[in-house]
């Protein structure tokens, strides 16, 4: 059931959001993603619309979108594979009132190719200043705009 965070679901998004990026950001130092739990807290998460997945009583992912940007798509590690990311990018593709965009890291190959199965295409690169990393800025390939293509060659579409 994919449902609206409540505060009681804090503390299980906080571990899914730190145990899932420490696995998938194995090129980053894992006190990078610790000294970043209180930002998360207080001000990433309470600016954003959080939705959490969950089965059987347990928050096993979750989502964090900020009207079109989908700021955040973590899936407990325990449970990939079983549609968790799926289900909840669907919910949040519903609710983004625009073409939902996103970013990711690019050495994060194994998200950058579970966007790019869901129909994400990159339309950008940006360093990230804080980690030290080029992340792939990504719009749904059918929502860019009209009189654009993922394969045209078009001025804001850059194919991986």
């Amino acid at each position: 059931m994919i449902r609206s965070f409540v505060p009681a679901d804090m503390t299980s998004v906080l571990s899914i959001w730190l145990s899932a990026s420490l696995q998938a950001h194995d090129f980053i130092e894992p006190t990078f993603w610790q000294g970043k739990l209180d930002d998360m807290r207080d001000h990433y998460l309470p600016s954003a619309d959080v939705w959490v997945c969950e089965r059987d009583g347990q928050v096993g992912g979750f989502f964090a979108l900020q009207v079109n940007m989908l700021a955040a798509l973590f899936v407990h590690p325990d449970v990939h594979g079983q549609g968790i990311g799926s289900a909840l990018l669907a919910k949040a593709r519903l609710l983004s009132p625009e073409p939902l965009e996103l970013s990711v890291y690019q050495r994060n190959a194994q998200a950058v190719a579970f966007y790019q199965r869901q129909g994400f295409c990159q339309i950008d690169l940006r360093m990230d200043e804080r980690a030290g990393h080029v992340e792939l800025v990504m719009r749904a390939c059918d929502e860019l705009p009209l009189g654009k293509s993922a394969t045209d060659g078009g001025e804001d579409t850059a194919l991986l």
